[in-house]
């Protein structure tokens, strides 16, 4: 279930036409785990100049592909985005921008596509055109990016445990859907994160649940791990990313459809599905407030 307010604007690290990853181990670890180093930084090509010296030359360039709006340029490892921006400012605004390492080298046409992208309106048919050059090069230049760390898997709860709601789930709903075996599927609690507190104009302030597909990980918040929730909002998340499981992002060419009509009407299936949508409509709002680190710490 993904969260409606996206605020910076992101692209994310893959989409469907992304080939995948080669696969990396998955731990199922007793709790506390940790997490491995970060991932090496792609080395510079041969004959280029020092890293420090081309972050300056792109800060430069991309400066002048913005008409000097460029406030702020980082090059980051994130394994979740490739590009991220936000604008700050009264308009004309200028840009800080957030933008993986792998394009710290990207040729002339791709860092336009860059530039396009962060000002052409969002959803635009140019917009849409940098989005596909920007993923292209990526794919194809994605060799340092590879993460180096395991996936540790925490899938006992205080409240739930997640394999069993899974496996559940699965021999209910998907009996004989387990095609290429998509739905062998590991899950997890993610990572507690920053999350806002709702307000009266926003009640979805969390990401309840994720689907990675180039992990082939299911991801669920922790907040849910709590006996307040009722388990059957707990399974119609699984449920729901466990569709895209098994029905991958449709390509147009141009754009790519998550929650196509036909993922929609499956979703239906799921007996308690709107049950669960009015608690998470109706209930989780106080149920986040009470669960606020600022009340909590008083």
């Amino acid at each position: 279930m993904l969260r409606k307010d996206r605020d910076p604007r992101q692209i994310p690290l893959f989409d469907a036409s992304t080939p995948s990853l080669p696969s990396r181990g998955v731990t199922r670890a007793a709790r506390p785990a940790t997490r491995a180093a970060s991932p090496v930084p792609p080395e510079n090509p041969a004959g280029q100049q020092p890293t420090d010296l081309r972050e300056r030359d792109l800060f430069r360039h991309l400066s002048r592909l913005l008409d000097r709006r460029l406030s702020t340029l980082k090059l980051t490892d994130n394994q979740r985005t490739i590009l991220s921006f936000r604008p700050e400012g009264p308009a004309p605004a200028r840009f800080q921008i957030r933008l993986h390492r792998s394009f710290l080298w990207a040729p002339e046409e791709v860092l336009q596509a860059v530039s396009i992208f962060v000002q052409a309106r969002k959803k635009s048919p140019r917009a849409q055109e940098a989005l596909l050059r920007i993923r292209e090069h990526f794919a194809q230049n994605r060799g340092g990016a590879e993460r180096k760390r395991r996936i540790v898997l925490r899938p006992y709860g205080e409240a739930y445990d997640l394999e069993k709601l899974r496996d559940r789930i699965v021999g209910l709903y998907f009996a004989g859907q387990n095609v290429e075996g998509r739905l062998d599927v590991p899950i997890t609690w993610g990572r507690q994160g920053r999350w806002r507190k709702p307000t009266r104009r926003r009640t979805s302030t969390i990401q309840l649940g994720s689907y990675n597909f180039e992990d082939h990980v299911i991801r669920i918040h922790p907040l849910l791990d709590d006996p307040q929730v009722p388990r059957y909002v707990v399974e119609s998340v699984i449920y729901h990313e466990l569709l895209h499981a098994a029905m991958p992002p449709v390509s147009d060419g141009h754009r790519r459809c998550i929650h196509s009509p036909e993922f929609r009407r499956r979703e239906l299936l799921f007996p308690e599905h709107r049950r669960a949508e009015r608690w998470i409509a109706e209930k989780l709002p106080d149920f986040l407030i009470s669960r606020s680190p600022r009340r909590s710490a008083r």
